[in-house]
């Protein structure tokens, strides 16, 4: 018995390439070389059975032989030490907001839905506002440099969860997928056959339905035959597989669009929706990457809206990029998006308060929006840390003779 625990808790450790290892010296497979390309450091031992592509008794073998011949070792996790963060006074971050953390972590296994804290009939523009508004508090960027302990693990965990949350909600396919999902069980069996002669319409229709409670309803009363549920999984297998392939050819877009498909497919795989987190969060740093590169150059008047179009999606995954929020603002100045450019402004201001540039643009935002004083009071905090500033000179007199005007 003792034996058998210790193999299963040695399946659950995580393999990795040794530092010895010379690929030059290794004769595999492309079978074998597919499952050592999954090899990250990251992935454990059961999971890589389940992604090889082959029968996990071969995996077992290939990983086994080459833990003998020592160009991969293994990193078993031991039970018991991932304890809840105490609260900790001495950190970079409020007790408040630690208590916070720990209150929302405990709140990951709550529905996309009950996560983001919108309703099931929430629309794009709800999800993406309310996904905004957490990052604002649990982006893990925003705690850059600043001492958070254990808190660093926790907020890596909500987030990768508020994206995984923003991602399938945020897809029409894949959000049917998991609302069809939500309090219903993987179906196994077909759901058993209604009364002869009871119509649909008529059951339990005391009071009016909303669109939303009908089909929930429908959904109850017509459940998935296992011979459609079999052949969904072996489609999502194969989406899966596809994009697993994509990510090892470093084409990262294309890989998250196949696991998304496999998600829409199988929503109730864990395995899948962790996965995809992990390739859509590399996918949209290249992608951000590349569309900033392209477009910076070309942004001028004939496309400042389209340009402030792209930066709201580029703020979508990278929030609390001060340099972003900052370029956004000024656009929206430039549209005359006023309200957009405050809100703007100010979370460039609150990611980077000592930046200068940054204060005046927030300055600027609040005279369009008629808030002189607190202009002013932003002008004479980016002249203290830049006093040679010309163009801030210039904005605090013009704001000075505006109100003695006034």
């Amino acid at each position: 018995m003792q034996a058998g625990a210790e193999q299963s808790e040695r399946e659950q450790g995580i393999p990795q390439l040794a530092e010895s290892w010379d690929p030059a010296n290794t004769s595999l497979s492309p079978t074998e070389g597919f499952l050592l390309s999954r090899i990250d450091g990251h992935t454990p031992w059961t999971q890589l059975r389940q992604i090889a592509g082959i029968p996990p008794n071969e995996v077992d073998e290939c990983i086994e032989r080459w833990l003998t011949e020592g160009f991969v070792t293994l990193s078993v996790k031991r039970k018991n030490k991932t304890e809840r963060p105490q609260i900790d006074p001495d950190l970079e971050i409020a007790p408040e907001l630690q208590q916070q953390i720990l209150d929302f972590e405990a709140r990951l296994g709550q529905s996309y839905f009950e996560l983001l804290s919108v309703s099931r009939d929430a629309d794009a523009d709800e999800i993406k506002q309310a996904y905004f508004e957490l990052s604002k508090t649990y982006h893990p960027d925003r705690y850059f440099r600043r001492e958070i302990g254990p808190y660093s693990g926790c907020l890596d965990r909500i987030f990768r969860k508020l994206v995984e949350a923003y991602e399938l909600l945020s897809d029409p396919a894949t959000r049917s997928e998991i609302e069809r999902s939500l309090g219903e069980p993987r179906p196994e069996l077909p759901a058993p056959p209604r009364p002869a002669g009871q119509p649909v319409a008529l059951i339990e229709t005391k009071k009016k339905l909303t669109k939303r409670e009908t089909l929930d309803r429908l959904r109850r009363h017509f459940k998935m035959p296992e011979s459609v549920m079999a052949e969904r999984r072996s489609s999502a297998a194969e989406f899966y597989k596809t994009g697993l392939i994509a990510v090892h050819r470093a084409r990262w877009q294309e890989g998250a669009q196949c696991v998304r498909l496999a998600i829409a497919f199988d929503p109730w795989n864990d395995e899948y929706r962790a996965e995809f987190v992990e390739i859509q969060v590399k996918s949209h740093r290249e992608r951000v990457d590349q569309l900033l590169d392209e477009n910076r150059a070309g942004w001028d008047e004939s496309n400042v809206g389209t340009a402030l179009q792209l930066l709201e999606k580029i703020l979508a995954y990278r929030p609390t990029d001060s340099s972003v929020n900052q370029e956004a603002a000024i656009l929206a100045l430039r549209s005359s998006a006023n309200d957009r450019a405050l809100e703007f402004a100010e979370a460039a201001c609150d990611l980077e308060p000592d930046s200068a540039p940054i204060r005046l643009t927030l300055a600027k935002a609040l005279r369009r929006n008629g808030m002189r004083e607190k202009a002013v009071s932003n002008l004479k905090k980016a002249q203290e840390l830049d006093p040679k500033n010309a163009e801030i000179r210039a904005e605090l007199n013009e704001l000075r003779r505006a109100s003695r005007r006034s």
